[in-house]
Order: C-alpha cells, then sequence, then structure tokens
C-alpha cells in the first residue's frame, strides 16, 4: 500500500489541492522522483509504481496532496531536474492565485499554464498583447496561440495519460 507521512505545509485553512501524474519514469529514478516529491511536500512520500504500457520500459503513479500555494510550482521545479521524467503537476486555485498546471517532457522541458474552473487553459491578457504586438502574421499568431495553449505538450503527453487511467493514486494525509 502506497503511504505518504507528516505533510507540515501550513494551517488546513490555507492548504489548496493539488495532483501529482508521473507519466512516465525510468525505474532506476523512481527512488529519486520519491525523494524530490517528499522534500518539496516536507512529507514522506512512497508511490505505488505500474508498468506504462505507452511507453514499455517505464512507470508511472499518481499522487493527491494539499500543501500551501505553489507546491505545484516547488515540485515541478525539482522533478524536472530529474531529466528524463514526464509528468504534469496541477494545483487548485488559492486565494489571488488561480489554479494552474505544469507539464514536462524532456524533449519538450516544461511548461505552466494558468486554468480555469472548467479546466480550460487560461491565457492572460499580457500575454495576448505581446503576442500581438508582435504583428509577423496569421502563422506566427497562430504558432503563439499554440505555444501559450501548450498544444505540443497536450500532443507528447496525451498516449501517456491514456495509458494511466487506473493507476494506483496515492493519497497523503494531514497526519500532524
Amino acid at each position: 500500500m502506497s503511504s505518504a507521512h507528516g505533510l507540515s505545509s501550513g494551517s488546513a485553512s490555507n492548504l489548496v489541492p493539488g495532483m501529482l501524474s508521473v507519466l512516465a519514469c525510468p525505474p532506476a529514478l523512481c527512488p529519486h522522483l520519491e525523494f524530490a516529491v517528499s522534500g518539496a511536500l516536507s512529507a514522506t512520500v512512497s508511490l505505488t509504481w505500474s508498468q506504462q504500457p505507452a511507453r514499455p520500459g517505464s512507470l508511472y503513479a499518481g499522487l493527491e496532496w494539499r500543501g500551501s500555494p505553489a507546491t505545484a510550482g516547488r515540485l515541478a521545479t525539482r522533478l524536472r531536474r530529474l531529466g528524463h521524467v514526464t509528468f504534469e503537476v496541477v494545483e487548485g486555485p488559492s486565494p489571488g492565485c488561480d489554479a494552474e498546471r505544469y507539464s514536462y517532457t524532456p524533449e519538450l522541458g516544461l511548461h505552466r499554464a494558468g486554468i480555469a474552473a472548467n479546466g480550460d487553459v487560461v491565457i492572460g491578457e499580457a500575454a495576448l498583447r505581446a503576442l500581438l504586438e508582435r504583428g509577423e502574421g496569421r502563422d506566427t499568431l497562430s504558432r503563439g496561440l499554440h505555444r501559450l495553449l501548450g498544444t505540443d505538450w497536450d500532443d507528447a503527453l496525451e498516449p501517456l495519460r491514456r495509458g494511466s487511467h487506473g493507476a494506483p493514486v496515492t493519497w497523503l494525509r494531514r497526519t500532524g
């Protein structure tokens, strides 16, 4: 059975929910990934790993957590340092902050997107204005919008997401 103990990041009233989906991880990196997650969450984390059918030789795992705002960013920063891991981290909204999703593949790097309540990617006014000010034509605008939406990441991750349906999820509970 998967376990996670000792979350100590803030009071229960200011904790936000989050989900980590490790979509593809080489078996040799699994202990390093768990160590990185434990450090970001200030809790001991032990994930339940399953074979990733969309990428033979890789494993996947999921973790639902509650933590202080910006935990998703800390997780994404630590996990991308591992290199050959493909993952997504989603954090729910908190007072004054929108929900956000971080997507990472070794080939594409890290993509961060704000997320609306219905799951749509939210593109801020400043990003849209910057794209429009470039004014280099319709193709440039289209490529820029796809980049802001994270289309390349979604295309790369979707086969791995489908392969992880039904995966065991570790629930991180506040224990102290």
